[in-house]
């Protein structure tokens, strides 16, 4: 029986498992629960690009939910637990994140061995939330005898609601099926992971079940129950997605792509050609009948004072001979310098977004709220400021004090209005939402660099991640990225528009400008999270009511 029992004495665990007096098995039969989650961790990895083998995450999951049963089952507690969690983690992430040795040896001059030697490193630091969850999951279990599917799931919601660098789950890595993630709009991303883990944990049981001899009638259920919550997915997917053909209002917009080498900008000899290819390409756009011009994170090339009310003019100009405007763009806005007690000055800057009209006046900027962990500031930096000083000395990015939409005005009616999501803040659920409650946006916008990764599989699993924010907000979202994969995303989480070339240029979106809200706008992981509470505790009262 899958659902936990007393433990029970099983030889086939680890070597202190073993009856002293019985004969001893090979390490793979001894050690059967941490192959299983290492093996289950590979399995998993394989759903991101460029393999791409999509039905390997349930296989993966399911392999996770059977390691966790197998901890459980033989009374291991929360270490136990966690260790399983932690090798599939760390397993999925060796996978997953292949294209970090790449990276560091670009941008660094660490060797092969030092960058696979991080490369594993950051893999372990990116499995602890898998740990934890798994830890919880195999502690309740046992403790208070709560069925595999209910902890399993409990336990994948944990683990994605952990901060992480590069955070990714299930539903997003298989977010190019939009049809089975429609209940993001309910229950998001998260909530659609663990619906998925659920799943796997009762068809992983049915296997389990089946090749013990156990009951087969048992086994039978537990494997149409998983296949019932995956159909549900489904079935909700087909009902809830239209045709893909305009429903409301549109606008038109020119995503540029000057393709700046990561390190091109470093060296300001360089700015005035990146300024003239990003000029030259939406003058292109602006052609063919564009509403709105965006370009991507950072791309304006020259620092700009972070709250000056116009845009350069001359040879720094944006707008001007043949580009009428407006343009949505990226810059980096210096921030007032002040002295410190010690009489040292300090600049810091913003990663900042703003519109430019035609008259050449600036919107106030939105200011990059979420800054990536040592790229872009130092963890608990905010909270002890000497710690950010002692790694930036003279100043550094910071984050914005506040969520500003931006606004693009209409001829024909009032300004639609845009919530920017700055580089990876498009893959956090959680922001994804307090953006939204902050700008009630019309439609998306997220721009971002993703140079530091060219040609990797990064900004393919980026784009991934980001189509969530577009199902659980029922917004279109377009992406100007450098170097990476600029799209349009409808509000269904379907890729319509896309260009992933490392030449200059551009290409047309049309995205729609929605209204209104979804249940995961307003109420987010909550409902999901007392669903959990409210079944285990019935689990626990159940339990203790039959003794």
């Amino acid at each position: 029986m899958v659902s936990p029992t007393a433990p029970e004495a099983d030889p086939i665990d680890d070597a202190a498992d073993a009856p002293a007096s019985g004969a001893k098995r090979g390490a793979l039969v001894r050690h059967a629960r941490w192959w299983v989650a290492i093996g289950g961790g590979l399995v998993a990895g394989l759903s991101t690009p460029p393999t791409d083998v999509y039905p390997a995450m349930f296989v993966g999951l399911g392999m996770l939910a059977w390691a966790i049963d197998d901890a459980i089952r033989k009374g291991r507690g929360f270490g136990k637990g966690f260790a399983v969690g932690l090798l599939w983690g760390t397993a999925g992430g060796l996978i997953g994140l292949r294209f970090v040795p790449s990276v560091i040896d670009l941008f660094t001059d660490l060797g092969t061995g030092l960058a696979l030697l991080a490369h594993l490193l950051l893999s372990i630091a990116q499995s602890l939330h898998w740990g934890l969850g798994a830890g919880l999951a195999v502690w309740v279990g046992r403790r208070f005898r709560v069925p595999l599917p209910l902890v399993f799931g409990m336990g994948v919601l944990v683990a994605l609601s952990m901060p992480s660098v590069f955070l990714w789950s299930p539903a997003g890595l298989l977010s190019p099926w939009p049809t089975l993630v429609q209940a993001g709009d309910l229950i998001g991303e998260r909530g659609v992971s663990a619906l998925m883990a659920v799943a796997c944990a009762l068809g992983a049981g049915g296997v389990a079940t089946w090749s013990r001899r156990g009951d087969r009638g048992q086994a039978l259920r537990q494997l149409a129950g998983g296949g019932l919550i995956i159909a549900a997915l489904l079935l909700y997917g087909v009902a809830v997605m239209p045709p893909a053909a305009p429903e409301h209002e549109v606008v038109r917009v020119g995503l540029i792509h000057a393709g700046i080498q990561p390190k091109e900008r470093w060296d300001p000899k360089n700015w005035p050609r990146i300024l003239t290819i990003l000029r030259q390409q939406t003058a292109h756009a602006e052609a063919g009948g564009v509403d709105l011009s965006i370009w991507p994170e950072a791309a304006y090339p020259f620092p700009l004072p972070h709250d000056g009310p116009y845009a350069p003019g001359g040879r720094r100009q944006i707008i001007g001979g043949n580009v009428d405007g407006p343009v949505l763009f990226g810059f980096i806005g210096r921030d007032k310098p002040f002295k410190r007690e010690d009489g040292s000055v300090e600049r810091n800057s913003f990663n900042a977004a703003t519109i430019v009209a035609s008259d050449r006046s600036l919107q106030p900027s939105y200011d990059k709220m979420q800054l990536l962990w040592f790229g872009e500031m130092v963890p608990l930096g905010d909270v002890f400021p000497a710690l950010r000083r002692l790694f930036h000395r003279s100043g550094s990015l910071i984050p914005g004090a506040t969520i500003r939409g931006l606004e693009l005005p209409r001829t024909d009616g009032a300004p639609a209005r845009l919530g920017v999501l700055n580089c990876y803040e498009d893959t956090l659920p959680a922001y994804g939402r307090e953006n939204f409650a902050a700008t009630q946006p019309h439609f998306l916008v997220n721009v971002t660099n993703d140079a530091w990764f060219v040609g990797t599989e990064e900004p393919e699993l980026h784009l991934r991640l980001a189509a969530m924010r577009s199902i659980e907000l029922r917004r279109d979202m377009v992406r100007a990225v450098n170097l990476g994969v600029a799209s349009w995303i409808d509000a269904y989480g379907r890729v319509r528009v896309r260009r992933d070339e490392a030449t200059p240029g551009f290409i047309i979106a049309e995205p729609e400008l929605r209204e209104g809200s979804t249940f995961y706008a307003r109420f987010g992981d909550l409902p999901l999270w007392l669903c959990f509470a409210l079944a285990v505790g019935g689990q626990v009262l159940a339990r203790r009511r039959t003794g």
